[in-house]
């Protein structure tokens, strides 16, 4: 919104005559005004952070129910004379209502369910009021499902234990229970708890990969109202591949076989993988080094995606040396490696150390030693046939779409600053500067202006300027400079095809090592100009080996990263499943969680993620509504609606 100091006369009134369609007299205005003056001193909207949930939809939607424990904290303290069993069994009825509830009715008799039916209501009513205090009630009123509107609006008002109001209150209980709708109100209050629980969703990054429901994320995503995304490297190779970007293309598919996952590509975006199927089983012979991470219990299944697995890595090699040779200002001549291969020897030279190294796997079918990056005819129809798969998958560039539009390189919300990598650094702690976007940028310039760039390679139809756009993406996946990257190179041909381990040292931004200290963490603070002594810094990208002893705290506390492992492949190394941080009106919280259990034991024996919650900063007061980014945006709305009364009592505007 303008501030009205920077209106013209002719803008301000044009703009108030606008805002007086609203509010068509003096005493709507002042009205609107005095409930939102009054709305601003609630506590502070609760704000969740999460990072790094690549695909694990079921964790991923188990820590917002429970909102990282919240929910069964509020249990415990609104009903501390029922059992720990009880307590956990109103948190699964809240959690999972349709399944919970079918479960009860199944080994309950009828007398016993509706008993239980019947406390389950009133007692989900009182944990959705608990919740709902912190909000002005005319946003619960607004998110109420319209069917039931009506009821709900006066069981979240109105208390038994008023004068009067006993009786009514619990006719109306007695009445949803006779009408057959229980399990309907139960469901929709539930819905609202954890609707409420959470105001504000922030994900610091990587929804995708290694997980195979990504797309069901993004669906749940796509549902919540309170939602802000910041990339991660994972998350711009979707972008890029659903651009139509080869190699990005390529990419997904590969990390797709790698680790057995492709019920999101195949299931949940329709994407047609049997030309390269096909292909793969004419061309290709089982490569040890190929074979799933994740093995399938079929041995021809686990061959055939070793196959695919790599066809896909010579297509994404070739792909991507295309790229690097029409960019040079990319500077990544290192991963041109196939036209470093010496075939008789069967040797490859890895440029950056001038080391040679015998290849783990000599089989090379499609590649042209005289030109070791062009497709052969098959290859070609076969990128050409999986693009255009991508490109119209309806399900797929929807999600996209909401990717990009609600995502950004980084955010600031409430004095801190989120971002998924990092910001490129030198060794003595200074902002690197890098031309690699034709622009010499460093910092938050750098983080703007490839914001702008994620955006144009999704949306931009001139074809030369498409094709830019999305090779900055790739460079945005594996660049040195990358602030999503975060290293100096990557290795994967040499993963692939060389035994030995130093050629597949890849290391981590100076960055990384920096931002353990205060006065670092302080400067990048600065630099995106946050000034506020609570503000933190806060990470995903690099999991935090809690295992070996490492925090997820830095900087003194200037510095979280919550990248703890939701996809089960990080959790040897991190010994946790997953972080989230809260922000609440008290302070910021941490929340650990433990691997989410199968779904019969988390249904019929009540177990959930065990988070344990622990202040990392406590506020010297308690923070409120006008507090915050959009209390300040309110404060100047009430300003308005204050001028435009006075327009209306001084007779510069009529009063309808």
């Amino acid at each position: 919104m303008k501030e009205k100091n920077t209106f013209t006369q002719s803008e301000s009134m044009d703009y108030y005559k606008l805002l007086g369609e609203k509010y068509p007299n003096a005493r709507n205005a002042l009205s609107e005004a005095m409930l939102l003056s009054a709305s601003l001193k609630l506590p502070k909207p609760t704000e969740h952070f999460l990072s790094d949930i690549h695909g694990e939809y079921n964790a991923f939607t188990h820590v917002l129910r429970n909102a990282s424990g919240v929910i069964r904290r509020y249990i415990g303290e609104l009903f501390p004379h029922k059992s720990a069993q009880e307590q956990q069994e109103l948190a699964t009825i809240l959690y999972y209502p349709e399944k919970k509830l079918a479960h009860l009715k199944e080994t309950l008799s009828k007398e016993e369910y509706q008993n239980r039916l019947a406390l389950a209501l009133s007692d989900a009513i009182i944990v959705a009021k608990r919740v709902a205090t912190k909000y002005d009630h005319r946003i619960i009123y607004d998110v109420l499902p319209e069917d039931t509107r009506p009821v709900l609006d006066s069981l979240l008002l109105e208390e038994k234990e008023f004068r009067h109001k006993g009786r009514y209150v619990s006719e109306l209980l007695d009445q949803i229970l006779e009408s057959n709708q229980g399990e309907k109100y139960i469901q929709d209050i539930a819905n609202l708890t954890s609707r409420f629980a959470i105001e504000n969703l922030h994900v610091i990054g990587d929804i995708y990969d290694r997980g195979d429901e990504a797309e069901k994320v993004m669906d749940f995503l796509m549902d919540h109202p309170g939602v802000d995304i910041q990339w991660g490297n994972h998350d711009i190779a979707w972008v890029g591949a659903a651009s139509g970007s080869h190699a990005l293309i390529a990419n997904v598919l590969r990390i797709a076989t790698r680790y057995n996952e492709l019920d999101t590509l195949e299931d949940g975006y329709g994407i047609n993988l049997m030309p390269l199927v096909q292909f793969s089983m004419d061309i290709y012979k089982v490569s040890s080094a190929f074979l799933p991470k994740v093995p399938d219990s079929s041995q021809d299944r686990n061959e055939l995606l070793a196959k695919m697995h790599k066809a896909l890595a010579i297509l994404q090699f070739k792909a991507e040396g295309q790229i690097i040779q029409r960019n040079p200002s990319f500077q990544l001549d290192h991963m041109l490696l196939m036209d470093k291969i010496d075939w008789d020897d069967k040797t490859a030279t890895i440029e950056y150390n001038g080391m040679t190294y015998p290849l783990l796997d000599d089989y090379f079918p499609t590649v042209d030693p005289l030109n070791p990056f062009a497709y052969t005819p098959k290859e070609k129809e076969v990128m050409d046939r999986l693009t255009k798969s991508f490109l119209s998958s309806q399900r797929l560039q929807k999600h996209i779409r909401f990717l990009v539009d609600r995502g950004a390189m980084y955010k600031i919300s409430n004095g801190n600053l989120l971002f998924h990598g990092c910001i490129p650094m030198t060794e003595h702690g200074e902002f690197r500067t890098t031309d690699f976007t034709g622009e010499v940028l460093s910092g938050k310039k750098l983080l703007d202006s490839l914001s702008e760039t994620v955006r144009s390679a999704f949306y931009e139809k001139r074809p030369k300027l498409r094709e830019w756009s999305q090779d900055l993406l790739f460079y945005l996946w594996c660049g040195k400079d990358s602030p999503l990257f975060g290293k100096d190179l990557i290795t994967t041909f040499n993963r692939y095809f060389i035994e030995n381990k130093e050629t597949h040292i890849e290391n981590k931004d100076p960055y990384y090592r920096h931002r353990e200290k205060e006065d670092i963490a302080l400067k990048i603070l600065e630099e995106f100009g946050i000034q506020d002594p609570r503000g933190m810094i806060v990470n995903g990208h690099t999991p935090v080996k809690k295992i070996k002893g490492e925090s997820p705290i830095k900087a003194n506390g200037k510095v979280v990263v919550i990248d703890g492992g939701f996809a089960p492949a990080y959790r040897k190394s991190t010994g946790t499943a997953g972080y989230t941080l809260i922000s609440n009106s008290y302070g910021l919280l941490l929340a650990t969680h433990t691997p989410l259990p199968g779904e019969e034991p988390l249904i019929q024996e009540n177990l959930d993620i065990t988070s344990s919650l622990e202040f990392i900063l406590e506020y010297d007061h308690r923070r409120l509504a006008e507090d915050t980014d959009k209390g300040k945006e309110v404060k100047k709305y009430i300003e308005d609606l204050k001028f435009l009364a006075s327009l209306y009592e001084d007779g510069r505007l009529t009063e309808k």
